[in-house]
């Protein structure tokens, strides 16, 4: 596969020829450019041969309008699945791919780490790398087209002769080298090299499994190419094309030059997509804008033996320094070269609003709160409870039989939810209920003397305001909405943010 860059102007790449359809294309575009040339000289010679042909009526365009739409888009429509083809041909084997060296490096995380079983360890990475390595092998020497299906391999040195012979003559040698990968984990896990539980062990099998079904769809497109009747009709169509549009030129062009430089043009462009998709529908072949499966197989093969080094099965060690550790300072690291140097990571904002920290967003309200009277449009998060209106005191508590007590709920840092006007149900349901008749007594204060309509309705009103504050959720929610102004108020006001900053509320809820 070309690896190409289009460089600044995005033209500097469109004059090489590695890999180009560009030298093929060319000759049947010359072939048509001189035939039209030579027929628009002979036919201007003899007027009376041109006048034959006739002068391109509306009947003749209608009819090599029709047949150029249906070429066009038959050439269009094959190109894109041939264009699906090679995408979906890439894909599928770096699915492939990341699903078996995901198990594998599951297997070597799964390995027992007692020191008796150590032998049995390296014996086992070493044998489960081989092969794995011969199954990513064999998977892609199974969808390659290339002639020469050569590809580099963990030396299988060790292995029973015995066995490599069964699996060159064998029908499907990927999926041998599948059973056989299976079946040293079974055998692994029963000795007690393998130490983990069965479930989380389970998971490397589900992986194997998918990546024979992603080698399977990728063998699809090796196995059914293009159907042949497509193919066939958009090649006879593309020649019968090249035939007419120098006839067509020759004829309707007044000057020769054009007439050869149009039909070269127009048969280029169309023999140029032809080519294209040629090479497109076939990914797994050795052309050069083919896929690069013998680089993805030495890809393959480093990153096995990356993870068969020590230093890759073991954590890094890590010594925690609480003053120098807690703040998470950033730094940007040139990955090509020393990951310990870098230079303090410049903080840029993104424009949305983040958390502070909760000691430091204490503080800040702290400061803000002895302001929040003088400061209008300040919503503060705890906001003092609302003072009750001045009423007269009384001369004697009212006995009230049946009557619920007036209980007392502590309100403070949250704002009394607002009374329901009289038009909700809850309203219209509590005056209907008023509206009967009591069973009870009236009620009379300790002299003995009635009390007035208006106290009793005081009564009701303020016990009916006092149930509701003592509701959990209608609480939490006023809270929530105080909470949610102050947030607000805070993005509005853009607090700098320093490291380590994040948001605490504390609802005063019982």
């Amino acid at each position: 596969m070309i690896v190409y860059d289009p460089g600044n102007f995005g033209v500097g790449f469109a004059f090489a020829l590695k890999g180009s359809v560009f030298p093929r294309a060319i000759v049947p575009a010359l072939l048509c450019a001189a035939f039209a040339v030579v027929l628009h000289y002979v036919l201007r010679l003899h007027p009376d041969t041109l006048s034959e042909f006739g002068g391109g009526d509306d009947a003749e365009a209608s009819v090599l309008g029709g047949f150029t739409f249906i070429l066009g888009f038959l050439v269009v429509f094959r190109s894109q699945q041939a264009y699906s083809r090679w995408w979906e041909g890439g894909t599928l084997l770096q699915q492939l791919r990341g699903e078996w060296f995901n198990s594998f490096s599951c297997l070597i995380a799964f390995c027992n780490g007692t020191q008796e079983k150590r032998q049995d360890v390296i014996k086992f990475q070493h044998q489960l790398v081989r092969l794995y390595s011969l199954m990513y092998g064999c998977a892609l020497q199974q969808v390659a087209t290339m002639e020469d299906k050569k590809f580099e391999l963990v030396e299988l040195e060790g292995l029973d002769a015995g066995s490599l012979d069964f699996l060159q003559g064998s029908h499907d040698r990927c999926e041998i080298a599948l059973q056989w990968i299976q079946r040293l984990i079974v055998e692994s896990d029963s000795a007690k090299i393998l130490d983990i539980a069965p479930p989380i062990l389970s998971r490397v099998f589900n992986e194997l499994g998918n990546g024979i079904v992603n080698l399977n769809n990728a063998r699809k497109i090796t196995d059914f190419p293009i159907p042949f009747h497509l193919a066939q009709m958009i090649t006879v169509m593309l020649i019968c094309h090249s035939i007419v549009t120098p006839v067509v030129c020759a004829t309707t062009v007044q000057t020769t030059v054009w007439a050869g430089l149009i039909s070269f043009t127009v048969t280029f462009s169309y023999w140029c997509v032809h080519f294209i998709t040629i090479e497109l529908e076939m990914p797994f072949g050795d052309d050069h804008n083919d896929l690069p499966l013998q680089e993805m197989q030495r890809d393959y093969n480093q990153s096995l033996r990356s993870l068969m080094d020590r230093r890759a099965q073991e954590v890094p060690l890590f010594r925690y320094e609480e003053e120098k550790h807690s703040s998470m300072s950033m730094r940007v690291i040139d990955f090509d070269r020393n990951l310990l140097d870098g230079s303090p990571a410049t903080r840029r904002s993104s424009g949305r609003f983040k958390f502070p920290d909760m000691a430091l967003l204490d503080t800040v309200l702290a400061q803000q709160a002895d302001t929040t009277d003088t400061v209008p449009g300040k919503v503060p998060l705890h906001p003092e409870p609302c003072a009750a209106e001045p009423k007269a005191e009384p001369k004697a508590e009212p006995q009230v039989a049946n009557e619920p007590a007036l209980a007392t709920v502590a309100t403070e840092g949250i704002a009394a939810p607002p009374v329901q006007s009289a038009s909700t149900p809850a309203a219209v349901a509590r005056s209907d209920s008023r509206s009967q008749p009591s069973p009870r007594k009236d009620l009379h204060s300790d002299s003995g003397a009635p009390l007035r309509s208006s106290s009793k309705a005081e009564i009701r009103r303020s016990s009916s305001n006092l149930s509701k504050q003592s509701d959990f959720s209608d609480r939490l929610e006023a809270y929530l909405a105080q909470a949610v102004l102050q947030l607000e108020r805070i993005a509005s006001q853009s607090i700098a943010v320093k490291p380590g900053m994040g948001i605490r509320l504390t609802p005063n809820v019982p």
